[in-house]
């Protein structure tokens, strides 16, 4: 059996998640997710903790995309520091607002201080413009020339509305993917629905090709036909356990897994095979 790694992990500082209410004043869109204090923030300590009950080895684990400079250093140093505690376990993505005008320097920061790629990038306010899609591209290329993961969250365009859903187009997502070649483009959230799309028979396929995608927050948004589908039309290692936890825990995920009749090996892949390759984990 492969390793089982969860590649969409939410950490928070103690110093954050004590004082919420402090650090998301003016912080944009994405406090929509976070100024009521039932929605959950975790510690290092208890993300092992669930980690080891249900059996997970290694996850990468992130912030959030802070438009405040100090505040997204503040994050970041620390998730460097956590990762440097639990060696194999845990492996750092650098978040901030990536239309920030310190948004590139930070990167470069952090991914020369050891983070293990960018991630989760969002803009839960609007689409992929010219100018958020020249940003990506920027950034996707500072990965790519390290050999980092680069995580960037996209949504469904359609359905129902919920905080944190991006008006976002098929289409941009697809530019995205057409701007990174190269890159180890990590799709959040199933792609938003890219992977029906790769039924298309002319340069589509060929776009995609170094893309993955994870699950997270799937068992909310897509029934688990589309996990099958996905994996029939793409293969089996193009799609990674992700979880959003603390959104949900591994097990649900597992559920998932068995309800979209996935095969052993099939599975075996999502909960990690495909992601031990892919990012060159052991």
């Amino acid at each position: 059996m492969s390793p089982v790694i969860d590649v969409h992990v939410h950490l928070t500082p103690p110093e954050i998640a004590g004082d919420r209410a402090r650090f998301i004043a003016g912080e944009g869109a994405w406090t929509a997710l976070y100024r009521d204090p039932k929605a959950r923030m975790v510690s290092t300590e208890q993300l092992l903790a669930v980690m080891d009950e249900e059996g997970v080895d290694q996850a990468l684990v992130m912030g959030f995309p802070w438009s405040h400079e100090e505040t997204a250093k503040l994050h970041n140093e620390w998730l460097l520091a956590e990762a440097d505690k639990h060696p194999g376990r845990l492996h750092p993505l650098a978040a901030f607002d990536l239309l920030a005008p310190w948004a590139e320097r930070h990167a470069e920061v952090m991914l020369a201080g050891g983070a293990f790629g960018l991630g989760e990038l969002c803009l839960y306010d609007r689409g992929f413009g010219q100018t958020e899609l020249n940003r990506l591209e920027t950034l996707g290329g500072l990965c790519r020339d390290r050999g980092r993961v680069f995580l960037v969250h996209v949504n469904e365009p359609i359905g129902h509305q919920y905080p944190g859903k991006a008006p976002l187009e098929i289409g941009q997502i697809y530019e995205l993917a057409r701007r990174c070649p190269g890159v180890k483009l990590l799709l959040a959230h199933f792609g938003g629905g890219l992977p029906f799309l790769a039924t298309l028979k002319k340069e589509v396929k060929e776009t995609l090709a170094d893309v993955r995608f994870d699950t997270a927050a799937m068992p909310y948004l897509f029934d688990p036909a589309a996990l099958a589908m996905g994996l029939k039309i793409l293969g089996p290692d193009r799609f990674f356990l992700g979880t959003d936890y603390p959104l949900l825990k591994p097990s649900r995920y597992r559920r998932y897994l068995a309800e979209a009749g996935l095969t052993e090996r099939e599975t075996d892949l999502v909960l990690g095979g495909a992601a031990t390759e892919f990012l060159g984990l052991a």
